[in-house]
């Protein structure tokens, strides 16, 4: 209740303070963390000034097929929330955009609206960190780069998506996860943390509870540990976690290996769930939900995936293809 009070006042803020200094139509826009950049490209790629690293990496699997080719070959401008391209006040000016959408996050957002105040590019702050606060966002990122029509459909679909996913979970005693991460999977995250926001929406429990320390997570666990967790769902962050811990014989210890709920995160063609955390988790937490409760969650996951990727990324799935994404084939 609290945050539906609170995020029409943020809006409301936001448009105030920065009224005076976005242009009413931004032709350039760059997004300073993955979610943002990525949020972009849903709304209008063609104002995307760059990246933030290269399209295609190892929680990605971007091409043709999902996403333009202008996209695929814009220029890494790169971002101050990762460990990969970095970036500062000389890049930023370098491209020059004529706004910056910043991810209001717990851990570097002061610093990164510090650096990037020196460039005097006019910025919009954006709290998409939480589920309930997409919608909102997405509108007022539409709204602010003068395409407001687009930004009222994705807004309105994400909305009624949470509030059907949130009314079929009504009551429904949360499933006992573990997000398998890293290379051999006993990097996690814990209970607290942004990377399993979607994870826990979707009716999940993390069984590692504790209190997420920095940005980058990835917390270290033994196998000791995570056998006395025994958790009813392993969700596996990329292919190689998966293919880890469905070959090797240890975690067939596992009740979760046991019974065959073990799930790859689909990645096409950005990561349905974490990094980064982007407007893909609208779909995410859909698939979550269906594999974590598929006693309750009696929406036609094929359907709801077809409508998704053709809203937001102008694609047009087959069946196959959906088979193909989800590792079903």
């Amino acid at each position: 209740m609290l945050i539906k009070k609170i995020l029409p006042l943020l809006v409301f803020l936001s448009l105030v303070l920065h009224a005076k200094t976005i242009n009413e139509a931004p032709q350039e826009v760059f997004g300073s963390s993955p979610p943002m950049n990525y949020l972009l490209y849903a709304i209008n790629p063609q104002k995307m000034a760059g990246l933030n690293f290269d399209a295609k990496n190892l929680n990605n699997d971007a091409d043709e097929r999902y996403l333009s080719k202008t996209f695929l070959e814009l220029p890494v401008i790169g971002t101050f929330h990762s460990t990969g391209a970095g970036m500062n006040v000389e890049t930023i000016l370098k491209y020059n955009p004529d706004l910056i959408l910043v991810w209001e996050d717990d851990y570097l957002h002061e610093k990164v609206s510090q650096e990037i105040a020196k460039t005097k590019i006019p910025t919009l702050t954006l709290p998409f960190r939480k589920i309930d606060a997409m919608a909102s966002s997405i509108l007022l990122a539409s709204e602010a780069i003068g395409e407001k029509e687009r930004g009222e459909q994705l807004s309105a679909y994400t909305k009624e998506r949470m509030a059907y996913v949130k009314r079929v979970l009504e009551g429904v005693q949360p499933t006992r996860y573990y997000y398998a991460e890293g290379v051999d999977g006993l990097a996690t995250e814990c209970s607290d943390s942004f990377h399993v926001e979607a994870l826990n929406y979707a009716g999940g429990e993390n069984v590692h509870q504790c209190t997420q320390s920095n940005l980058r997570g990835l917390e270290r666990i033994t196998f000791e540990t995570l056998l006395g967790y025994n958790p009813e769902v392993i969700i596996a962050q990329n292919r190689l976690v998966y293919n880890e811990i469905v070959s090797n014989p240890l975690w067939q210890h596992l009740k979760a290996v046991q019974k065959k709920r073990v799930y790859l995160v689909p990645n096409r063609p950005f990561n349905w769930i974490d990094r980064p955390p982007s407007f893909m988790r609208i779909i995410g937490i859909e698939w979550l939900a269906y594999r974590f409760h598929p006693e309750v969650y009696r929406a036609d996951i094929y359907t709801q995936i077809k409508k998704f990727y053709k809203l937001f990324l102008d694609v047009e799935l087959t069946n196959e293809e959906i088979q193909q994404i989800l590792g079903e084939a």
